[in-house]
Formats: structure tokens, C-alpha cells, sequence
């Protein structure tokens, strides 16, 4: 029997431009499982049950989170009646207790592991980098990959602190080209129909911007990560979005000082002598 793979977009308090988290029920009438449960809010419980009605879905007894981040998993909270099994990557398993309190069991899986749901595989693709235990799941029987917030239709996603680090990233973008996949469901946005163009292009904005801060650093002789931010993005940034923005710019000049290209001197960065 073949699978149904329903994107719910939830309404949640995620950055801009987007407005709602996906969440994804994957399964049929006799088994199904959920990818992220998004926001703790009724309307999250409320638009997942409407979607398994309307699709004529079993209510899923596994939910499979990709991160802990407050738009991804504390919804979990509202589906306790589901009686759900809870997994997330072992890196990830105390951000996500607290996130899902009370609720105080989850299995931990790692890269390569495997949960079954309606006679298919859905592997688990650990892809750090968003956050340290951050998960993808991949459908090989169908060749789509849940990402995440690894990959967004729209524009790119913030890496930084307290949970992002920038090599893991670029690395785990690296290893996403080397799939063939048909369709990617992304964190929040439609569904990606031209998945490798989209991967790419993430990836290439990444390495774009650490040459650009190469270049700005070179220029103005030293900077903080305030003031490189402003001359990256000029003004044509959205203000609600400028600190996470800010802070990817840190992760990259993290980055380039473990790479050896940059040190730092209080709150200022300048090049390597």
C-alpha cells in the first residue's frame, strides 16, 4: 500500500517572512508517524487532527523531531493523548525533555538508524549545524528528505549561538548535494520540487558571505560582528530578523578563526598576521 506524505503548515511565532512551521504526517489509514509537532498552542493539536481526518490517516504513534527549537517541538505538549513514542538525536534529547515537559521519555536515534511506519523505511539523517543534534529523515522508497530547518524554501536559515556552529553546517550542505532527491519538505515553506538547486544555492550563499567578511575585514582593517552585519546587508534586511542575522555572521567569523584566517581582539575581528 502506497504512503501519503501531507505538509501541515502550523501557525507559529518563527522569524520572518515565514509565518507557520511544517509539520509532516507520513503513513496511511493503518500506520502513520509525525515530523515536528511545531508550537505549544491548541491550534497546533487542532490542525493535525483536521489533516489526519481529511487524508483518512491512522493518528501517528511516533513523532520524529528535528530539533528542539521552540517553533519545532514543544507542540508535542498538545498530543500527549496521542500516547506518541518521541525520537530526536541523543545531542538533542536534553533541549528536547525540556521543550516537551511533562512529557519526560524520548529515544534517542542516530545517523543511519531506521523507524518503520506503513511497510516503509524513514532513515535518519543526522545533519548538524541549525543545532548540534539536528535531524533530517529521508524516504529512499521515495527520495524525499525532510530537512528541517536546513533548508527553507525561502531564503536561508540563522546558524549561531547557543545551539548553531558553521562548519558542521557547510558540511552537512555538502553532504545533502551528494543525494539524488525528487522533493524536499522543508521547516517552514512550501515544498521544495528542485531540491539540489535549492541546496545548492544555500550552500553557495554560505561561502559567498564568508569571502564577503574575508573582503570587509581586509577592508576596514577590524570589525565587529554589529558592523559587519550592517555593511552585509545594507539596510535591506527586515529589523525583527537583524539579530539572529547578526549572529550568523558570528558563526562564520567563528569559523574563520578555527580555519586560521581571522583572530579577535575584545569585541573587534581582524585578520590573522
Amino acid at each position: 500500500m502506497d504512503i501519503k506524505m501531507i505538509r501541515v503548515p502550523i501557525p507559529t511565532p518563527t522569524l520572518w517572512p515565514h509565518t507557520s512551521t511544517n509539520c509532516y504526517l507520513i503513513g496511511n489509514d493503518q500506520e502513520s508517524l509525525l515530523i515536528d509537532a511545531g508550537y505549544d498552542q491548541l491550534e497546533t493539536k487542532l490542525g493535525l487532527e483536521q489533516a489526519i481526518k481529511d487524508h483518512g490517516l491512522a493518528t501517528p504513534k511516533s513523532i520524529l523531531l528535528t530539533h528542539a527549537h521552540p517553533d519545532h517541538a514543544p507542540g508535542v505538549r498538545q498530543l500527549v493523548d496521542w500516547s506518541p513514542s518521541v525520537f530526536c538525536h541523543w545531542k538533542e534529547q536534553k533541549a528536547v525533555l525540556n521543550a516537551i515537559y511533562p512529557m519526560t521519555e524520548v529515544t534517542t536515534v542516530d545517523d543511519g538508524d531506521s523507524i518503520r511506519v506503513a511497510e516503509v523505511d524513514v532513515v535518519v539523517f543526522h545533519a548538524p549545524g541549525h543545532t548540534a543534534g539536528h535531524l533530517n529523515f529521508y524516504l529512499p522508497s521515495k527520495k524525499v528528505l525532510f530537512a528541517g530547518d536546513n533548508i527553507l524554501s525561502e531564503g536561508t536559515t540563522w546558524i549561531g549561538k547557543p545551539d548553531g556552529d558553521m562548519t558542521d553546517y557547510i558540511q552537512s550542505l555538502k553532504r545533502l548535494q551528494t543525494m539524488n532527491l525528487v522533493k524536499l519538505g522543508p521547516g517552514h515553506g512550501d515544498w521544495v520540487v528542485s531540491p539540489q538547486r535549492q541546496i545548492d544555492f544555500v550552500l553557495n550563499r554560505r561561502l559567498m558571505r564568508e569571502t564577503q567578511i574575508k573582503e570587509l575585514i581586509i577592508k576596514y582593517k577590524q570589525l565587529t560582528s554589529t558592523k559587519l552585519t550592517e555593511l552585509i546587508y545594507q539596510d535591506n534586511i527586515h529589523p525583527s530578523v537583524f539579530e539572529v542575522a547578526r549572529r550568523t555572521t558570528e558563526a562564520h567569523l567563528l569559523k574563520l578563526i578555527k580555519d586560521g584566517y581571522i583572530i579577535q581582539d575584545k569585541l573587534n575581528y581582524l585578520m590573522k598576521p
